[in-house]
């Protein structure tokens, strides 16, 4: 029983943090603030959304892109340059994410054509 409710309480904790976060993007979505939600996203290691994902929430033009990818970037900095191991456990989606030996870098202006 003592099981149970730990694992309960824990699976509560759980619901209610993401909820936090996913709440946090949506009111920054919502406010029309794409720099500071690919800053969020950047600092915290997450995959740089499309402009297909970024439709979904909103972001209609080139430029509201443009806005989230700056500031995705600035947060993506942020993120290398306080990371002082190459992987991660927790999070083995991201192993490799700050080196600067990858041939498809999220940040590689050639990528995208410039």
């Amino acid at each position: 029983m003592a099981r149970f409710i730990r694992f309960f309480l824990l699976s509560l904790l759980l619901v209610l943090v993401s909820a936090c976060t996913s709440q946090y993007e949506a009111n920054l979505a919502n406010n029309k603030q794409w720099e500071e939600l690919g800053a969020y996203h950047g600092e915290q290691g997450y995959r740089e959304w499309n402009q297909a994902e970024l439709g979904k929430h909103g972001a209609y033009s080139e430029t509201d892109y443009e806005k989230y990818r700056a500031g995705y970037l600035q947060g993506r900095f942020d993120y290398c340059s306080g990371k002082h191991t190459v992987g991660t456990v927790i999070n083995p989606g991201y192993p490799d994410e700050c080196q600067d030996n990858q041939s498809s870098s999220s940040y590689g202006l050639l990528d995208r054509g410039y």
